[in-house]
């Protein structure tokens, strides 16, 4: 049980480490950017949205952070406390409701990981097509990350399913 919440706490502190990296990366990139920076990349076409320097270059890490805190703090409300009903049902796993509950805070935590990398590639695909050295976003990245926060839905269940055999 001890190795589990060593573990939950290293998933914690990396979703929160990347926030800090893409903060920090937009802070020290924001200066160096040219007069005319790339604001928006899309997916589909090739063309990206081009502006006069701004602020507004700091849009993407705002967004990061909303993200990160809007399913952290609601990951922490509605899926990281047992409900009075729970405690009532012995059917439920019983004595393996806290396992339960950590492979919930798992899941979550590897969730908010991979949504900080989607953003820290956003992010730094604009920064490298704004210095004219990049492409774009690198799709095959992209969909790969999307992928990988699909694939926690069955993990979770596979292994809630391995928590009830074992």
């Amino acid at each position: 049980m001890l190795q589990k919440k060593k573990v939950l706490l290293l998933l914690k502190l990396a979703g929160w480490l990347l926030l800090g990296v893409s903060w920090l990366m937009s802070l020290y990139a924001y200066p160096r950017l040219p007069q005319k920076m790339a604001l928006w990349l899309s997916l589909w076409r090739g063309e990206a949205v081009w502006t006069d320097k701004s602020l507004l270059f700091f849009l993407y890490s705002l967004a990061q952070t909303f993200f990160f805190l809007f399913f952290f703090l609601a990951a922490r409300i509605f899926f990281f406390r047992e409900s009075r009903a729970d405690q009532r049902k012995p059917s439920w796993g019983g004595e393996k409701r806290p396992y339960f509950l950590d492979l919930k805070k798992e899941v979550v935590y590897l969730a908010l990981i991979f949504i900080n990398l989607i953003f820290i590639h956003l992010q730094t695909s604009l920064i490298l097509v704004s210095h004219r050295i990049g492409q774009g976003i690198n799709k095959a990245y992209f969909y790969m990350l999307i992928g990988v926060i699909l694939i926690l839905i069955p993990y979770y269940y596979a292994r809630g399913k391995i928590l009830l055999k074992g």
